[in-house]
């Protein structure tokens, strides 16, 4: 694929997903967003998210924790950036042109965002079935979901979870710290 079919590709998904998310803003708490990071999928409450950007640089912070990526400018506002591909599997997320930046609601925290690998989609909870027999992989993760067309589970993030958990800010967990004590 051409540079040229790219950008376009890439605005009319943009275009697209702005349209959804207009649409979606008359019942917010009935949609979720469908991201990837860390190699997983994943759900995110539309309540929860600020902003998404898809073009940001990310100066990194000189002895930063691993899962702090760097400070970003979004819309005038200086935001801490968060590598949820790094809280959820311990890979980097990669800067590529795919990268976006979900900056975080601010009745969850302020001035915050996640690094993510992509934004899959919108789609409304009712898509969505829980899987009773599938327990989270960490503690954010509220409940395991399967789509109609979706090939994997999905996990909905609590967020509220997701930035009390030290590992957000790059801490070592009590249990591990104690077993390294």
């Amino acid at each position: 694929m051409t540079a040229m079919a790219q950008r376009t590709s890439l605005r009319a998904f943009q275009e697209r997903l702005a349209e959804r998310l207009r649409e979606a803003s008359a019942n917010p708490g009935q949609h979720w967003l469908v991201l990837r990071a860390g190699g997983r999928r994943l759900l995110l409450p539309l309540t929860d998210a600020a902003a998404i950007a898809n073009e940001f640089t990310l100066p990194p912070v000189p002895r930063a924790p691993a899962c702090y990526r760097g400070l970003a400018n979004v819309r005038g506002n200086l935001v801490g950036v968060v590598d949820l591909g790094w809280l959820e599997s311990r890979t980097p997320t990669s800067l590529g042109k795919h990268a976006l930046l979900l900056v975080l609601s601010g009745r969850i925290i302020d001035h915050t965002g996640l690094l993510l690998e992509e934004t899959v989609g919108l789609r409304p909870m009712s898509a969505f079935t829980p899987i009773e027999t599938m327990p989270g992989i960490h503690p954010w993760h509220a409940c395991a979901y399967h789509g109609a067309d979706d090939p994997e589970p999905s996990f909905l993030i609590d967020t509220t979870r997701l930035v009390a958990d030290p590992r957000f800010f790059g801490l070592t967990p009590a249990r591990q710290a104690a077993t390294t004590t």
